[in-house]
């Protein structure tokens, strides 16, 4: 499998600018070297990328795991990287002042902002999930961008879809929210092992929570001339309503 890019996601404009910033504001400071390595990449890979210029305008940019590790161990997120939001802001480890608390929790809010921005992040799902404890009413303005399936257990035949959000990755590749439709294809997909960790993946988040992983497709949907053949980002949050019960929300993000 190719390993994915930034690609078009991103305006690769400032990367090597704020990562380098990054790292100075880190532990690492100039182990570049260090945190490279500790990253799973090769010991120059760092610094070559922060000195290439020639990122300042590519189409590709560096691969997105790689990055993601780096993101985790300085402390910062993807976003922060991809220019799309700013940088995390981090509490002393002595919080003696009210102002601190209002800086911090203002800082906050405008990352939220930021990156809400339209189309939702994987980051802030994740603080939508952690805020909201699990509360599906917590996600009412980022729903049309998820999926919902019921929970299901490890040794399931198949995933049960609720309901298609009218934004969402299933709605736009079909052409229609058709929750029938996305239904027929996931029960037809001939691929059993394919199924297998669909089921298991579902299966894990309503355990353990959250999940995200980067996923391949490449299937005929039924009764469409149409061949999906695509690369994504997905994202499983389990959720409960007092009113509708568990359910679990996809939220995937296409690599283009």
């Amino acid at each position: 499998m190719v390993i994915p890019k930034f690609r078009n996601i991103i305006d690769m404009h400032g990367f090597r600018e704020r990562l380098s910033e990054a790292v100075k504001n880190s532990p690492y400071g100039d182990d570049i070297w260090g945190l490279s390595t500790a990253a799973g990449l090769g010991k120059k890979t760092l610094y070559n990328i922060i000195n290439d210029k020639k990122l300042d305008i590519s189409k590709t940019g560096p691969g997105l795991f790689g990055m993601s590790r780096v993101a985790s161990l300085l402390g910062t997120t993807l976003d922060h990287l991809a220019g799309i939001a700013p940088p995390v802001r981090r509490l002393s480890t002595q919080l003696d002042s009210a102002d601190q608390l209002l800086s911090h929790a203002s800082a906050t809010l405008i990352a939220q902002h930021s990156q809400s921005n339209g189309t939702p992040t994987i980051d802030s799902l994740m603080r939508t999930h952690l805020k909201s404890g699990g509360v599906l009413e917590g996600f009412t303005e980022t729903l049309a961008y998820c999926d919902q399936y019921a929970p299901c257990a490890p040794d399931a035949s198949s995933l049960e879809v609720i309901e298609v959000g009218a934004k969402s990755l299933a709605a736009i590749t079909m052409g229609q929210p058709n929750a029938r439709l996305l239904q027929t294809a996931l029960d037809t997909v001939p691929d059993d092992e394919l199924k297998r960790r669909w089921v298991s993946a579902y299966a894990s988040t309503s355990i353990n929570g959250p999940l995200v992983s980067l996923e391949t497709l490449d299937v005929q949907m039924p009764n469409h001339p149409v061949r999906v053949k695509m690369e994504f980002i997905r994202g499983l949050f389990p959720v409960r309503s007092d009113t509708l019960g568990r359910r679990i929300l996809n939220y995937s993000l296409l690599i283009v």
